[in-house]
């Protein structure tokens, strides 16, 4: 039997970089995050997720073979050799796989399920977090007259956060829409505008807003200039960091 994963490209992890080369993964981090910076690439397309020491999820770098050799042109030439070395060596399995025994394809089999019920298991747990957020729509369903004090609307929210960060309209309400710690309404408020027809709009307590927020800023990781990324934001968005 054919190896299962023998017709896929090569790749090296920054994880393996940095072990065959002694330095610090962290700090090989960062000069794929620069190489790919200066290149103008889309850093999390690069990104993975794997489990540390302490079972807890931390983000690595996977590049092609033209990327790291690329990422190599910085390193010295021992360092070089060794990684070119162990490429061609990952080149070679990949072009004349053997015959898997076996232990490797049942192995290979319990790992390629253990995939999918971790994927199902995140797909779950977004569910459950989706349903949670519902649930605190809902139960903040109680309308009053008028606006708390320290309470703001989106509107006002968006308009604040702008002021502080220089995060677009866009950027803000996925923010309170999509990540799990989003603040939950302080209450609906009945719009009083003639033209309104009744309807109502939530608003949210301004400290538990400044404290998202707050969050938000530091989970953010920088991508080129202005430009940021974070896990739960499709693609790079402005941000003006206050120092």
């Amino acid at each position: 039997m054919n190896a299962i994963l023998g017709n896929q490209p090569v790749t090296m992890s920054s994880r393996e970089i940095a072990e065959l080369t002694g330095k610090r993964h962290d700090h090989v981090k960062r000069d794929i995050e620069k190489m790919l910076s200066d290149l103008g690439e889309d850093i999390p397309k690069y990104g993975g997720i794997y489990l540390d020491s302490m079972n807890r999820e931390q983000i690595e770098h996977r590049l092609d073979r033209e990327l790291t050799e690329t990422l190599l042109l910085g390193y010295s030439a021992p360092l070089r050799r060794k990684v070119i070395k162990r490429l061609r060596e990952l080149e070679a399995t990949v072009a004349a796989p053997r015959p898997l025994t076996t232990t490797e394809t049942l192995i290979q089999m319990l790992t390629l399920q253990a995939e999918v019920e971790r994927r199902q298991a995140e797909q779950a747990k977004a569910i459950t977090a989706i349903d949670a957020r519902v649930e605190r729509v809902e139960t903040a369903q109680t309308v009053l007259s008028a606006r708390p004090a320290n309470s703001e609307s989106i509107v006002h929210i968006r308009r604040r956060i702008w002021q502080l960060y220089g995060l677009s309209d866009a950027t803000v309400d996925a923010v309170m829409r999509q990540s799990p710690y989003a603040p939950k309404p302080a209450g609906m408020v009945r719009n009083e505008h003639a033209e309104a027809d009744g309807t109502t709009y939530a608003v949210y307590w301004k400290k538990d807003v400044t404290a998202t927020f707050e969050r938000f800023v530091a989970e953010c990781r920088h991508s080129a200039g202005k430009l940021y990324t974070h896990p739960y934001i499709e693609g790079r968005f402005k941000l003006i960091r206050q120092e």
